[in-house]
């Protein structure tokens, strides 16, 4: 069953009848069921997660998670999955957290000193160590030799200059940052994503904006027209009551409150910002946009070629424009596209996203499968609704037209199409807005998969995401085609490529694409960062040492009876060492001091000269907050040593007391035992 109905149905909260609910809960909680496997496992999500609450409720100890992507997002999900099949192995999140969370993602940037990056490598490797027992570990690269060879590019697409103005407009007036990084960190959270959605637009194809926006009116006028209807009945209920008396006439229906007036705030004023900037024409040119144009050249080839393709896109609204393109292809921006293929919908090609039921998807599938079906060459499929659950191996050429923002979504697509069945070579082109967002949520992309490479199969990864960059997703530093004064792409491309239509690509296409490389490249293994086996050794040691100091600050046993076994001398001096203890805590607290942003700017300037006034801003502001988030960390230390000291001399004086009491009635016995004078 799926994860929502075990989560209804073990609370059974529509269910008034006491013997059901009580055999629901027998069932499936208590004592539950023989054996427990969770597909997708990551489902889980997190323990605070309903699901997760609601399956960590099961008596069962037998359990079994499966899952292609343990890591999706962060170490916290790979925890909860953990705790989930051994609980408490990996300590409380707080612990965990502290102790591989926190070094692992500040070792993992470009820019992380080499301690760091030492005390990174070590706790991937402690902690991949730890699970060695209950992790099962078996990728893609099993079946490797039992597939065709798989090619993964990625390529930098140029913006063109109706983008750029487009982009730079929303930058400068609708989230009022400009290229300022200082007042980015006020775009989180619902912002961020909102942003991310409107200049995803732009970077697809700026008429998208306008599709958009009419999709908005028309859900406008819609929502105006049903609360009008309700507005009229409200009316007509106020009416009516008014005649039941003069005094209940306040208590009508008044027209004029049963909705508060709108404010019109900045998000409404903004909702056609860009309609002065866009003209009807824009609609029908497919160049305001260099995704486009490279999309239908693949299209071309691979239909040269007699091979099927994938086009995923995140973006209904740009499967839409592309649909409008393939419809007009013909007559306008690509008369030979005709000549090759002709795109009729559901019978040159399908599209499949949410609105698809379950048998049509089957049968369009099975449609586009058929090998003889050589008609049927393309498929558009949303992100999401296209990205499990589907066999295309017919297919062997995916564009992934946007990135998105969980990495999980990108590769599970690859996967509809590299898998037992394919026959053919695989080629897979990720498209890329250079400069843009889109670009450094790629980076964000790799980082995932470079920290679920690191801790799931223990490798070592090259550092690709910088701390600089963690701050820097607003940042606009597009490669201009006739712009020599524009910020060139920092990308260099790879190799002479394997692929006949990247090779194409690059001769008719240059305008187009800024750099290429393979994805695959990024995530090399690299032998030479290993750590030997002295340092593994070590890496346990130091981990070991930490938990113990994590666990009894002061180091110290607090068993009673070992206590109770030292003598009066040697109670002194464990007393004297713990105050000893506590002095250094709170000399290493007052050693390290926070100080203003333009001091650490000033700092950050002497030890790097090169860098732009915007760049020292961001490392000042990185480092002032490591060194608040250290201070608290070392304050709260010296509150747990404090405490340890106090709770010890108690227990030390008690002791004590307690020895020279029975000292003295010692004494007091032997003085006064009869037949003594």
């Amino acid at each position: 069953m799926g994860y929502e109905l075990y989560r209804i149905l073990s609370l059974a909260p529509k269910t008034n009848d006491e013997a059901s609910r009580k055999e629901f809960k027998r069932i499936l909680v208590d004592p539950g069921p023989d054996f427990v496997v969770c597909d997708e496992g990551h489902m889980l999500r997190n323990n605070g997660s309903r699901i997760s609450k609601a399956l960590n409720a099961i008596k069962t100890r037998r359990r079994v998670v499966l899952t292609g992507t343990p890591l999706q997002n962060n170490l916290v999900e790979y925890h909860c999955m953990a705790n989930f099949i051994k609980n408490n192995l990996l300590g409380s999140l707080r612990e965990f957290r502290n102790r591989f969370i926190n070094p692992i993602q500040n070792g993992q940037c470009a820019d992380s000193t080499s301690k760091d990056v030492r005390l990174m490598k070590k706790r991937a490797h402690v902690l991949h160590a730890m699970l060695a027992g209950c992790v099962q570990r078996k990728d893609y690269s099993v079946l490797a030799e039992f597939l065709p060879p798989k090619q993964e590019y990625v390529l930098a697409v140029r913006i063109t200059p109706l983008q750029y103005k487009l982009y730079r407009h929303y930058l400068d007036h609708i989230t009022t940052v400009g290229s300022m990084t200082a007042n980015i960190r006020g775009r989180t959270g619902a912002n961020l994503f909102k942003d991310f959605h409107a200049l995803s637009h732009i970077w697809n194809h700026p008429w998208c904006l306008q599709l958009n926006w009419e999709r908005k009116e028309k859900s406008r006028k819609s929502q105006e027209a049903a609360k009008s209807s309700d507005q009229m009945r409200w009316e007509g209920a106020a009416v009516a009551q008014s005649e039941v008396g003069e005094n209940k006439g306040d208590q009508g229906f008044d027209s004029g409150s049963t909705e508060a007036p709108a404010v019109k705030g900045a998000s409404d004023e903004n909702k056609g910002w860009f309609r002065n900037l866009l003209t009807e024409a824009d609609g029908k040119i497919m160049e305001h946009s260099g995704k486009m144009v490279l999309l239908f050249k693949i299209l071309r080839l691979a239909a040269e070629l007699e091979e099927k393709v994938l086009v995923f896109s995140q973006s209904l609204l740009s499967l839409d424009l592309i649909e409008t393109f393939l419809q007009t292809s013909h007559s306008l921006a690509m008369p030979s596209l005709a000549n090759a293929s002709s795109f009729n919908k559901n019978v040159n090609y399908f599209r499949i996203d949410g609105s698809v039921g379950a048998e049509l998807r089957k049968k369009w599938t099975d449609e586009f499968n058929n090998a003889p079906n050589s008609r049927c060459n393309l498929l558009l499929l949303s992100t999401k609704a296209g990205s499990l659950g589907i066999n295309l191996v017919a297919a062997s050429r995916v564009v992934i037209f946007d990135a998105s923002w969980n990495p999980s979504y990108d590769v599970q697509s690859i996967y509809r199409v590299y898998r037992f069945g394919q026959v053919r070579p695989v080629f897979i082109y990720r498209f890329l807005a250079q400069g843009t967002m889109e670009e450094k949520i790629y980076d964000r992309q790799v980082t995932k998969q470079s920290l679920s490479n690191r801790v799931v199969d223990q490798q070592q990864i090259e550092r690709h995401y910088t701390l600089h960059e963690l701050t820097e997703l607003y940042t606009f530093t597009p490669d201009l085609l006739h712009e020599p004064n524009s910020q060139k792409s920092r990308r260099s491309s790879s190799a002479v490529p394997k692929d006949i239509i990247i090779t194409e690509l690059l001769k008719s296409c240059k305008d187009q694409i800024v750099s290429f490389h393979e994805h695959d490249s990024l995530l090399d293994h690299k032998v030479e960062e290993e750590l030997s086996e002295s340092e593994r050794k070590a890496a346990w040691a130091e981990y070991k040492a930490e938990s113990a100091t994590a666990a009894n600050p002061l180091g110290l046993s607090q068993s009673e009876d070992n206590l109770d076994a030292k003598t009066d001398v040697q109670l002194v001096e464990l007393l004297n060492k713990t105050r000893v203890t506590v002095t250094n805590a709170f000399l290493s607290l007052n050693n390290l001091r926070s100080h203003s942003l333009e001091e650490y700017m000033s700092q950050t300037r002497q030890q790097y000269p090169h860098l732009s006034e915007e760049e020292v801003r961001v490392k000042g502001q990185v480092w002032k907050t490591w060194d608040e988030k250290e201070q608290e960390r070392r304050r709260a230390f010296c509150q747990d040593v404090l405490q340890h000291q106090r709770d010890l001399t108690c227990r030390i004086d008690t002791i004590l007391k307690s020895r020279r009491t029975e000292g003295m009635q010692a004494s007091m016995k032997t003085v006064n035992q009869p037949g003594q004078t």
